[in-house]
């Protein structure tokens, strides 16, 4: 804009030397070229400015496409990161469940060791109700056993002296025939 405005102010200021020459008039004319070495310099000096907005402009748009590709790496990392959040949070929500249904195995298991150890107690008082009824059974049987062995030894005295009794009782058949023979060889001479 400033650049605009200085060469249009050289153009009025070249128009005005060309009419003041026609004119002839030297001290407008010195006049004029001092305001175009004024003008000249000052042409000189937005050039410079002009050459280091350039300068500046490039830098900037070179930071500027810098800065874009900073923004496209930023903005992927920032993609990348909200994938895997996303998948962390699936995860998440995997490993939750695996929590709950272990912890819903692990009650179960509770439940069970609860009945087993129920169980458990009630199979031990009736192991202790059967030691006591065991060693109750073994205190009669080994009373039965004595009582056993006290009639064994009665009945084989007893056998023993039915023995006896059989051949005493063989003795005196055998006793009693030979008196019924002689009383029947007596009474059989006699008759």
């Amino acid at each position: 804009m400033k650049l605009k405005i200085i060469l249009t102010l050289l153009v009025v200021l070249g128009l005005s030397l060309t009419l003041a020459g026609c004119n002839g008039h030297a001290k407008e004319k010195a006049e004029l070229e001092g305001k175009l070495e004024q003008m000249q310099a000052a042409l000189e000096e937005t050039q410079g400015e002009r050459d280091t907005l350039k300068a500046s402009v490039t830098a900037l748009k070179e930071s500027l496409d810098k800065a874009q590709s900073q923004l496209a790496d930023v903005t992927a990392a920032r993609d990348n990161l909200q994938q895997r959040v996303k998948e962390l949070v699936s995860s998440l929500s995997l490993v939750q469940r695996q929590v709950d249904a272990v912890t819903k195995a692990r009650d179960e298991l509770q439940r069970q060791v609860d009945v087993l150890a129920r169980t458990r107690n009630e199979l031990q008082r009736q192991v202790d109700d059967l030691t006591t009824s065991r060693d109750a059974a073994l205190a009669e049987a080994s009373a039965a056993k004595v009582r056993i062995e006290q009639l064994t030894a009665r009945l084989q005295k007893q056998v023993q002296e039915v023995s006896g009794l059989r051949d005493q009782v063989e003795t005196i058949r055998s006793a009693v025939e030979e008196l019924v023979n002689k009383l029947k060889d007596l009474l059989g001479d006699r008759g």
